[in-house]
């Protein structure tokens, strides 16, 4: 079996598996660590932002925050939450959008906000929609092996 191959923030955020066929990098715009298969369809997007330090921000409001800003209307039944471990938490959804202006049509997305002391780390994965299927699966591995690092 092999190794798991790890990506680190370069701030000390948080670190993440790298599934193997794909590559991890630095985003030279905005500091997110950017994954993607090297053959695939979508990306994934994660960047790190200071959390609370006594007690961790609820991943699940956070995200319904987000996504009201986006003016994405979700259920609370189509958020799900997962435990990542020393005080970790995520919460995630999927959805699809349309884009009027483009000609390709729906976007899928797959959202993710995980939190800890100290840590909030937003995540966004898309790619066309009717091809979400190949990269689900790795694309939610690396969201539940996600390790966050208090930011002080």
């Amino acid at each position: 079996m092999a190794e798991t191959r790890w990506f680190s923030e370069p701030n000390g955020a948080f670190e993440v598996p790298v599934p193997a066929g794909w590559t991890a990098a630095l985003d030279a715009e905005d500091g997110a660590v950017l994954l993607a298969p090297a053959e695939g369809a979508g990306s994934l997007h994660l960047l790190a932002f200071a959390g609370p330090l006594d007690e961790p921000a609820d991943p699940a409001e956070e995200l319904f925050a987000f996504l009201d800003e986006e003016e994405v209307e979700l259920e609370e039944d189509d958020v799900e939450d997962v435990e990542l471990g020393e005080g970790a938490a995520l919460a995630l959804c999927e959805y699809l959008t349309e884009d009027e202006d483009d000609a390709e049509g729906a976007t899928f997305w797959l959202m993710a906000v995980a939190t800890a002391p100290g840590a909030l780390v937003f995540a966004s994965y898309s790619c066309p929609a009717g091809e979400e299927d190949a990269e689900r699966e790795a694309v939610r591995a690396v969201l539940a092996g996600l390790r966050l690092r208090a930011r002080h």
